[in-house]
């Protein structure tokens, strides 16, 4: 059986008017040429409310079945191309329809409208480009303006997930997609190399991190695996879809949280904002700690779960900074808890410049709305520099907190001492958590 295609493929309307506009016959319309070539047998296809991408909405393939082989009972029997059938070439005529996605192409379809007065349509006689044929009388006069078939693009709404603040009608946001081309949506988890959380496609909520799912909003039905399987389906017979919108329903822990495994994890994530969950012990030997905590406002939260984080060496060396320590300064937001800190060795080397400097080896200074709970600090240090200059009275360094209250450690094992090359320039005294510096006369 030989299949005869006009032009170098099969014909476009807008080749056809390009035809039309730079061909010979310019006294003719396309139809007319091609009814004088002998393509007289057409199929329509109407994109439906999308649109191909020759710009047109309607494409038409012409036949010549004169010179198409007959089967036993002289008909000719031509086998249609869709429209992206990549024997056209280039994908030439692709349909596309903005938040809709193609369920096939269907000789009959109706319009109607849905209770809310919207215009809907629904289809039928899907045509199977794998087996279905076309089969033309060739003793019948064909003109090709008439086509012998018209089928219609199907367009469905992309099914969608839509994700909820648990417990709530709260809409976070939705992720829309072609069944067609995926049907599986994986379920957030926490990246073993960056110690963030990964959401894959679900929607983020700004200030708040992932903690699990739920199919239903009162958080009885948890989601559970690493992947959700959209229940809609498309009924291929009608063209149309069934329960297209699954609804999940999302807790969210406050915070920006990582789950810390290593140190360089902590590097990497290091933030003022930032909310850590400590899941094994952390040896910072020859790394440094991260300046946003040393001198930074801190209003996140460190849950140690019962790690130690050791071997830390820093320096306060920069006194345009007023508050110094593993944190700066603690606010009245931060949470630390379940957490020992061992070996922290904290140098101080810049001259007390500023007014109302706080320094301490855990914190430069402690908010009172801060909370602290079962956090140690063993074995620890406080290096002060012979060299710094303590020119002013307005500076408080203590062993625990410069400013705060240093009984919300648990155990505090620091002492305090003078280093440097000349470390008969400075004395220093210590009154419980209070740390004074004398220098010599």
């Amino acid at each position: 059986m030989k299949l005869r295609i006009k032009s170098i493929l099969l014909i476009a309307l807008c080749l056809v008017a390009i035809t039309f506009i730079t061909g010979c016959r310019a006294e003719e319309t396309p139809y007319d040429v091609n009814n004088e070539d002998n393509y007289t047998v057409s199929v329509k296809y109407d994109a439906n409310g999308g649109i191909f991408t020759t710009n047109t909405s309607v494409i038409v393939d012409s036949y010549n079945v004169l010179d198409m082989s007959k089967n036993s009972e002289g008909l000719v029997e031509i086998a249609l191309l869709s429209p992206d059938d990549s024997h056209r070439g280039n994908d030439a005529f692709t349909a596309i329809n903005n938040g809709y996605f193609l369920a096939g192409w269907y000789k009959q379809c109706t319009e109607s409208k849905d209770s809310e007065g919207n215009t809907c349509y629904s289809y039928s006689e899907k045509w199977d480009f794998e087996n279905d044929v076309l089969e033309i009388d060739p003793d019948v006069e064909y003109k090709s303006e008439e086509p012998c078939v018209t089928l219609y693009a199907a367009w469905i709404p992309l099914f969608k997930y839509e994700f909820y603040t648990a417990g709530t009608d709260d809409l976070v946001g939705t992720y829309s997609f072609d069944p067609s081309a995926e049907k599986e949506l994986s379920v957030p988890k926490w990246d073993e190399e960056t110690g963030a959380i990964e959401m894959f496609k679900f929607s983020e909520k700004t200030g708040f991190t992932f903690n699990g799912a739920y199919y239903d909003k009162d958080m009885k039905n948890p989601i559970s695996g690493e992947t959700i399987e959209h229940p809609g389906y498309v009924d291929e017979t009608t063209g149309t879809s069934t329960d297209s919108v699954l609804k999940i329903y999302v807790d969210w822990l406050e915070g920006e949280w990582y789950r810390i495994n290593t140190v360089e994890q902590l590097l990497d994530n290091a933030s003022v904002k930032g909310c850590y969950d400590i899941v094994a012990d952390l040896d910072f030997e020859g790394e440094s700690w991260p300046t946003a905590f040393m001198t930074g406002n801190f209003v996140g939260e460190f849950r140690g779960n019962g790690h130690t984080i050791k071997n830390v060496e820093f320096v306060y060396n920069n006194n345009s900074k007023l508050n110094a320590g593993l944190f700066g300064n603690l606010t009245e937001s931060s949470k630390v808890s379940d957490l020992t800190f061992e070996n922290i060795n904290f140098t101080i080397k810049a001259s007390m410049l500023k007014v109302d400097t706080g320094l301490g080896l855990f914190a430069g200074n402690i908010s009172s709305n801060a909370q602290i709970e079962n956090v140690k600090v063993l074995n620890s240090t406080i290096n002060i520099d012979s060299g710094c200059h303590f020119g002013i009275n307005n500076y408080f360094i203590g062993l625990v907190c410069g400013v705060g209250d240093p009984g919300v450690i648990d155990q505090a094992e620091i002492e305090c001492k003078v280093t440097g090359d000349n470390p008969e320039q400075l004395s220093i005294a210590i009154d419980g958590n209070e740390v004074t510096v004398v220098e010599a006369e």
